[in-house]
């Protein structure tokens, strides 16, 4: 009988590390997953583009983009939930759910709006999957160069085919953990580091992809997703607030600490790491953002895998197996997709693609939702405070914003593309090594 009861007790305790370690649709949860999304290596770039753009207007212009990332991201909470209502009978928060932002646009208005944001979501996943994994032997390379980039690019890609794996967003809980840890050393590092500082702009090119990097730092890349994983999604407005609060912490103060500190030295180093000198700490920062990198292409991969599992209708397939096959030419495309474009910067696809996937697409969705029901005087779901033409305001006036942010993104990533493809070529064994 003791036997059987301490077989039950380990039975429990097995149970507890699940909940506690793996199935995670909190708040708390949500807040992890943004902490580790929302910053990943873009943290060893911010101090670079705030050197291209000056300190005043760096600063100013990444609370810009944060506030509007975070009236985006409300937007698109208000169309999930309407969603979630209109389906019948409406989906309950037990019930197993793969929502994603085109379902959620297509059940309000159509099919071609589902098209819409799936041709601007899935190449603006795509490329941030592989910048992720590029960025991998970037920063490893600072702690061992003794491979090549291209090397380190095939080994990390080796580690990183787990992310088939992984059900869904609920199950990085311990992984984000870890990874909100990595965001927070790396950026005390930066921050405890006399020089001459310039604070204006350094030309136009630098100045508008600097601004591009600050739309990349606003954006939350798979909302829906994770608002899908929540118990509760209603209440997402809150980890996204803090997730917000949380970026500023660990990016803003670090960032102006590396440029007071390293002046214009920052202008000739796009990763804020090689400004300081080889020690245990840095190489102890190299390998936290290393596990960082691992959570965020994890996450960001996910919502690739259910599109190509979605398209294959087999996404409610019992068979995870069945599933697990289809998701491995996905993960083999990112892959060759790193191994030939190194230099590819996150700034690109988020000013091209995620400005409309993230921003404009939404706000106009809940412009032509919501119209009828304003004029008629029914009290619009988002911000009941505000006037219906006050909130079309806010909504038109970051559509245009984003349109414009869009175009200078396009422009500034083309003209760098050319010139680095023709400079270095696609498969180059070690991109910017000397």
């Amino acid at each position: 009988m003791n036997l059987f009861r301490r077989w039950g007790n380990a039975l429990d305790c097995q149970q507890f590390l699940i909940t506690a370690f793996w199935n995670g649709g909190s708040s708390f949860d949500t807040w992890l997953n943004i902490g580790s999304t929302k910053i990943a290596q873009i943290l060893l770039t911010i101090p670079f583009s705030y050197a291209q753009a000056g300190l005043p207007s760096a600063i100013a212009f990444q609370v810009l983009h944060l506030l509007m990332g975070w009236w985006g991201v409300y937007i698109i909470n208000i169309l999930y939930l309407t969603y979630q209502k209109k389906q019948n009978p409406p989906l309950q928060h037990n019930q197993k759910r793969n929502t994603q932002l085109h379902e959620v646009l297509g059940g309000l208005l159509g099919k071609w709006w589902s098209v819409a944001t799936l041709v601007s979501m899935v190449p603006y996943l795509f490329t941030v999957c592989v910048i992720q994994l590029t960025a991998c032997s970037n920063i490893v390379f600072e702690m061992n160069d003794q491979l090549p980039k291209r090397t380190w690019t095939v080994i990390f890609g080796a580690l990183f085919s787990l992310s088939i794996i992984m059900p869904s967003a609920q199950n990085y809980r311990a992984w984000s953990f870890l990874g909100v840890i990595a965001t927070v050393y790396t950026s005390c590092y930066l921050g405890v580091s006399d020089v001459q500082m310039s604070l204006a702009p350094r030309g136009y090119i630098g100045y508008f992809s600097a601004l591009s990097n600050f739309l990349a730092v606003g954006t939350e890349m798979i909302p829906v997703e994770l608002m899908d994983a929540m118990w509760k999604p209603e209440d997402f407005k809150t980890p996204w607030f803090y997730g917000i609060i949380y970026v500023c912490m660990v990016s803003m103060p670090a960032s102006m600490t590396v440029n007071v500190v390293f002046g214009d030295q920052t202008l000739s180093h796009p990763s804020a790491l090689k400004l300081f000198p080889k020690s245990k700490f840095r190489d102890i920062a190299i390998v936290m953002l290393l596990l960082h990198q691992f959570v965020v292409f994890g996450i960001l991969s996910w919502p690739l895998y259910m599109f190509c599992e979605k398209f294959f209708k087999v996404q409610d397939s019992p068979s995870f197996t069945r599933r697990s096959l289809l998701r491995v030419p996905v993960f083999l495309a990112i892959w060759l997709a790193a191994l030939a474009f190194p230099f590819l910067q996150v700034s690109a696809p988020t000013g091209i693609f995620g400005a409309w996937s993230i921003y404009i697409i939404p706000c106009i969705a809940y412009i032509v939702i919501f119209w009828e029901k304003a004029l008629s005087g029914v009290p619009q779901p988002a911000f009941p405070k505000l006037s219906w033409e006050t909130t079309f305001s806010i909504n038109l006036s970051i559509i245009i914003w984003m349109a414009a942010m869009s175009g200078l993104a396009l422009w500034v990533s083309i003209a760098a593309y050319i010139r680095q493809g023709e400079q270095v070529g696609i498969f180059t064994k070690c991109y910017m090594c000397k």
